[in-house]
């Protein structure tokens, strides 16, 4: 498939006219041997014959094939076509990113600083060393950086909320969570107020009464201005925060459609965290909560699953630190708040918002939606990406010319 390492059995028929058998049992048994010098080394018995040895390299745009027997620039062996089908096994297709690695083993050894190579029985996975972790590989994806670079946020005054006087029941707000790839009902980040009664000496939430959804739930809390705008801020979001997912072979017109209108809702729930941040700040009963769906977000919050959590005011500025590591350069993405520079914590991703590693409950809204996009990416990888030196000139280098234009970068 096109910018991807995968093989269909559309494709690998093309080049062959050999089939499995329609009728009877043909086995095929494969072993993973090795991986050296970028080769992957695959034994093959069909049937009861002898096993023969397949060859493949993984490139950027094609993949090599050879074979101990038969195999040659016009012409696929049988043992290389059923080693082929055999590691698709019941799928039309196979995936060969995880033995794509250019140029990361050295010649004369045919090993590799930089990879974990796990052999087993019959297979073998490959991986980098965590001390490695986001080697960029060449034709990778990067993310297109806006040089459309959006003011920062200015710090508005807040009013610190105080404990209530005449009664133990509470109106708080909860960041509600989840992974927007998983769920049928799946959501990006929105705030949800609900009511709960607080502990005896009102320093925390002793109990969740309900998330509050409409109107009439409120109507025996005695709302502050600021609380009354929250709330209709929240409703606001809860509106746009579903996401549209593709439905089963649904056509390219309508897949597009929905992709358009979850950016623009994305875009617009930010907006919206922006406009709510003043307002959220310093109020002494916020939460978390990882929602599991949109569908979970009715009745009683439960207990175990709320976390207390803190939103920050102040406004991050994205920044790089650049590395030179011999053989390779290291580029890692920072915050920038009140001039210090701090690390992310990158176990959860939290579209709006970066987590500061050392206060993972402390959120701290991005300055743009552009921000936003940069943090999500690298956030895969850690925050880090590592490139070898010869794979620096071309897209890489353009990468990173684009992000100095628009962020501030640090010689480390």
């Amino acid at each position: 498939m096109p910018n991807t390492r995968i093989l269909t059995e559309n494709t690998l028929n093309q080049y062959s006219e050999i089939r499995k058998p329609k009728r009877g049992y043909f086995p095929i048994k494969i072993r993973k041997i090795s991986f050296s010098n970028e080769l992957l080394l695959i034994g093959v018995i069909l049937d009861k014959e002898p096993e023969e040895m397949v060859y493949i390299k993984v490139t950027a745009s094609e993949l090599l094939i050879s074979c101990s027997v038969d195999t040659h620039e016009n012409y696929l062996s049988r043992y290389a076509y059923f080693s082929l089908t055999q590691l698709m096994y019941y799928h039309t297709e196979y995936d060969f990113e995880e033995y794509y690695w250019p140029d990361f083993f050295d010649q004369e050894t045919g090993e590799s600083k930089y990879l974990m190579i796990h052999k087993s029985k019959d297979n073998l996975k490959v991986s980098l060393k965590v001390s490695y972790k986001g080697f960029y590989k060449t034709g990778k994806q990067l993310p297109v950086i806006s040089q459309n670079r959006v003011p920062l946020r200015k710090a508005l005054p807040y009013t610190q909320e105080q404990p209530p006087k005449e009664t133990h029941v509470i109106l708080g707000f909860c960041l509600a969570d989840s992974n927007n790839e998983w769920y049928r009902t799946n959501h990006y980040p929105f705030l949800v107020p609900y009511t709960g009664i607080l502990n005896k000496a009102k320093t925390e939430v002793r109990s969740f009464t309900t998330y509050v959804l409409n109107e009439m739930q409120l109507s025996e809390i005695d709302l502050s201005d600021e609380q009354q705008n929250l709330v209709e801020i929240c409703f606001d979001m809860k509106k746009i925060a579903l996401v549209a997912n593709p439905e089963y072979k649904e056509d390219a017109h309508k897949l597009s459609e929905k992709r358009k209108q979850n950016q623009n809702n994305f875009n617009q729930l930010f907006e919206l965290w922006q406009k709510a941040l003043p307002l959220l700040s310093e109020r002494l009963y916020t939460h978390y909560i990882y929602t599991y769906g949109m569908r979970n977000v009715k009745g009683k919050p439960r207990r175990s699953y709320m976390t207390p959590c803190a939103f920050n005011n102040e406004t991050p500025e994205i920044c790089f630190l650049w590395k030179d590591k011999g053989d390779y350069y290291k580029l890692e993405l920072r915050l920038m708040l009140q001039g210090r520079i701090h690390s992310l914590q990158y176990y959860f991703n939290t579209a709006f918002f970066a987590m500061l590693s050392y206060s993972p409950r402390n959120y701290v809204l991005l300055n743009s939606v552009d921000d936003s996009q940069l943090v999500s990416y690298f956030q895969q990888s850690q925050f880090k990406l590592l490139v070898l030196k010869k794979h620096y000139e071309g897209d890489f280098k353009n990468f990173v010319d684009q992000l100095r234009m628009v962020y501030r970068f640090i010689n480390k």
